[in-house]
């Protein structure tokens, strides 16, 4: 459905795409997210959300352990 941001639908369309893309830019920070380039090989990004994931697993158990 067309929000009716611009007169040209296909333009409406890129206004409203941009509004999400800086609502998403906007959570970054807010929770803590990790961005990871989408235009990356998937080998290359299932490694980096291996890393990602390992340190935030690790990070979760020294805070379990902590007294």
């Amino acid at each position: 459905m067309d929000l009716g941001l611009s007169e040209d639908p296909e333009e409406s369309f890129g206004i409203f795409q941009g509004h999400i893309l800086e609502e998403y830019e906007k959570m970054v920070p807010e929770y803590d997210l990790t961005t990871v380039d989408a235009t990356l090989p998937i080998e290359e990004q299932q490694a980096q959300m291996r890393q990602i994931v390992k340190a935030k697993l690790a990070q979760a158990k020294r805070l379990r352990v902590a007294p």
